[in-house]
């Protein structure tokens, strides 16, 4: 009687049980639940796992939580995770919802600010679409900005560094008219400036006199 005394309240005891993460290979993991007790490879429970998949992997001495059914731990099911002296928590205001990653990158929304983070300590950050729309009134770029395609201006644009722009520039003037170009400065051309068929180079000037005079002005 007392041995299955015993074994009864040694089911109730596994049934669930606090551990850290000691191993982890591919989709399993083994749960570290004292001193000389470590479970089977066990899986761990993910937040969607059907045609909508997510995937993060638990940490090495991450504490978790192991529910197994009947007390059996070796049909265990781990459920990360709880915050512990090894791994605190990266956050303590409640408007915040962040994410930290091992290698310094912060992916964080604060709903009380509208602020909306992302923080890449190098490496690069990629969008693949067939189309990427920001309906943003104002956007800001910090740094120098590469296109590889045509950059289209429907209406306007600012730069306030220095621009290469190796593919041309075709120039349009708006529905309502008015001026394509306006330019407040000096154009410098290392070859020619052409008006229609005009080029400013080539072209010959009528009624101009050999010698030091020059086209364009009034004689008096």
């Amino acid at each position: 009687m007392n041995a299955d005394l015993s074994d009864l309240l040694r089911l109730l005891q596994n049934l669930i049980r606090l551990g850290t993460i000691a191993e982890v290979k591919g989709t399993k993991a083994r749960v570290r639940l004292g001193p000389t007790l470590t479970t089977e490879w066990l899986n761990w429970a993910a937040r969607r796992a059907g045609s909508t998949r997510t995937w993060s992997a638990p940490t090495v001495d991450e504490q978790v939580i192991v529910f197994s059914p009947g007390g059996d731990l070796t049909r265990g099911t781990i459920l990360p995770a709880l915050y512990s002296q090894a791994f605190d928590a990266p956050e303590l205001n409640q408007s915040v919802h962040t994410t930290h990653y091992p290698d310094g990158a912060v992916v964080q929304y604060d709903h009380a600010a509208h602020a909306l983070t992302a923080t890449l300590p190098g490496g690069t950050a990629t969008i693949t679409a067939d189309k990427v729309t920001s309906n943003a009134p104002s956007t800001i770029c910090t740094g120098d900005l590469t296109v590889m395609g045509k950059l289209l201006v429907e209406q306007s644009a600012t730069v306030n560094g220095a621009t290469a722009l190796n593919g041309g520039v075709n120039a349009k003037a708006g529905t309502a008219g008015g001026v394509a170009m306006a330019v407040q400065g000096t154009i410098k051309a290392s070859e020619d400036v052409l008006a229609g068929a005009i080029s400013l180079a080539k072209h010959p000037h009528g009624g101009v006199k050999a010698g030091g005079d020059q086209s364009g002005r009034s004689q008096s």
